[in-house]
């Protein structure tokens, strides 16, 4: 097989839920759990139902370290979820005997999410063994300090995975308290102050006794145990398939904000490089998918043959003729110059398989890994990789195949069941150090380390073209700086959402430009407009 990857047909009969953990990342950042929960209340399980999970958690754990019964806790709570999991803390410690105190570091109406407002409304309406109290300042909370220092054991429900910037007021002054307390403080999922990606401690941190996280262990608690002491992993009831399935929070996790100030610039110039006499409409599906995605700009370069068809697709494509029916080496000056300009290269779409292609689609590849730029192979780039695959390791590369564009560069046919092709997809994205995109019915992407499949799509997109509008789409994704997974998780999933909105208009008779106008009506919902 020559260089090709080195693989054997690995079997998904026998995978079950423990068998594809070894496929997830033993560590988690803040980001990744914050899509997880987005992804888990698409698969039907309210917010609601975690934060109880949560909370309770933590009283349990509470419980098995320390004595409560008859002890005085104090819980200091934010005004986002995790004050709401400390809430649902309080009232489960409060029926295993404990008086509790809760400070909100806010008042009622600064509380973030319906879920924990419920929370604090419900131990609001109790009045046995509990105390709530509100603060507006600092000055409001040293007034809390006897309280605090006259406590058996505080538990830390201020910010938990969702520190943003360095710790401001009254934050600050309630770490201070705790820390000066003496008492043991139990952290609610994350200490706060201290980065749950990073481990970078923002100006200051609880130093806790132990810590509750949920559902994995966060990549910023390892070796930090001057402030998270002992750490406990709590389950809370999210399956696997909310990690392992693509949804609507891979796709807020890479959406750029959007300012006044900002300009085309800001959101990533994509090249995308293709065409041929035969397949001219590849190239403009691509680019107009990365405009309708976002992307400040989308710069087609194709054969002069086609050049003026392409250009006549849309006027907001910018067209770079290049020299010759197709592309070959002598392309490769004028290419390098456009490659100074961008920030993605997409590059397959329409392109043809001369031989002299072949040879062209390899040395643009060498020439975007020594620019570390981000690329996204399709259709028939693929296929010059045949016998290639060295030029993919250690580059910033996303491949796209369908199953038969995958045997010719792999030796291997993997079965239509995504159980099947795991183990296949992500030897092979291992072995070559790239990040691989395997379309299907249900389509798998992998990095070698992580694993994702897409289950949304129909049928009705299986015509020609929806390949190339799934390239745009992820190419204006790896524009706007974000990695090669991430883009294929939040393209596969925005692309198969655009289809399934297309056929519900036309059933299975769309075309793939149908799917460029449903690419706006599927973002607009995680738009953010900051002032």
């Amino acid at each position: 097989m020559g260089n090709r990857a080195n693989l054997k047909h690995i079997e998904g009969k026998d995978m079950n839920r423990f068998y594809l953990k070894k496929y997830l990342p033993e560590y988690l950042t803040s980001e990744d759990m914050a899509a997880i929960d987005e992804n888990a209340t698409t698969l039907g399980i309210p917010r609601l139902v975690l934060m109880e999970n949560a909370g309770t958690g933590t009283a349990r754990i509470t419980k098995e370290i320390h004595k409560v019964d008859g002890e005085k806790i104090v819980i200091i709570a934010g005004t986002g979820n995790n004050g709401g999991d400390g809430c649902v803390a309080a009232r489960h410690l409060l029926n295993l005997g404990a008086s509790v105190c809760v400070i909100l570091l806010g008042q009622p109406d600064d509380i973030r999410t319906h879920e924990a407002k419920m929370n604090w409304n419900i131990l609001s309406a109790l009045d046995i063994g509990i105390k709530v109290v509100t603060t507006k300042n600092p000055s409001e909370l040293e007034q809390m300090k006897n309280e605090i220092k006259s406590s058996d054991i505080i538990i830390d429900a201020i910010l938990g995975t969702g520190i943003k910037g360095s710790i401001r007021e009254p934050i600050a002054t309630a770490i201070q308290l705790m820390n000066e307390s003496g008492k043991p403080v139990i952290a609610i999922d994350t200490p706060t102050g201290l980065d749950p990606t990073t481990g970078e401690v923002k100006g200051t941190a609880i130093k806790a006794e132990l810590t509750v996280t949920f559902h994995r262990m966060k990549r910023g608690l390892i070796d930090r145990e001057e402030y998270t002491g002992k750490i406990y992993v709590c389950d809370i009831g999210i399956p696997v398939e909310a990690e392992l399935f693509t949804g609507p929070g891979d796709v807020r996790r890479i959406v750029k904000p959007r300012n006044q100030y900002s300009y085309k610039g800001d959101y990533g110039y994509v090249l995308i490089i293709g065409g041929s006499n035969v397949y001219s409409g590849a190239p403009a599906l691509a680019a107009m998918a990365s405009l309708r995605t976002g992307a400040g700009l989308a710069i087609a370069g194709v054969p002069e043959s086609v050049s003026s068809v392409v250009k006549s697709y849309s006027p907001d494509i910018i067209v770079h003729p290049l020299e010759g029916d197709t592309l070959s080496k002598s392309n490769i000056p004028y290419i390098q110059k456009l490659l100074e300009k961008v920030d993605a290269l997409v590059i397959g779409p329409g392109l043809g398989l001369a031989p002299e292609t072949f040879d062209f689609v390899k040395e643009v590849l060498r020439s975007s890994k020594l620019k570390k730029l981000p690329a996204l192979i399709d259709a028939d780039a693929i296929k010059a990789l045949k016998d290639s695959l060295e030029i993919l390791r250690d580059g910033n590369f996303l491949l796209t195949p369908h199953a038969g564009e995958f045997e010719i560069i792999s030796g291997v046919r993997v079965s239509n069941n995504w159980k099947e092709r795991v183990g296949t997809c992500v030897e092979f994205a291992k072995e070559n150090r790239c990040t691989l995109l395997l379309k299907g019915h249900e389509t798998v992407i992998t990095d070698g380390k992580r694993l994702k499949v897409n289950r949304t799509g129909n049928p009705a997109m299986a015509t020609g073209g929806t390949g190339d509008v799934l390239s745009g789409i992820a190419g204006a994704c790896l524009a706007q700086g974000t990695d090669t997974f991430n883009a294929a998780s939040a393209g596969a999933f925005i692309h198969g959402k655009a289809g399934n909105l297309a056929y519900e208009e036309k059933g299975f008779h769309i075309v793939a430009s149908d799917l460029l106008d449903k690419i706006p009506v599927i973002l607009k919902h995680f738009d953010v407009n900051v002032k």
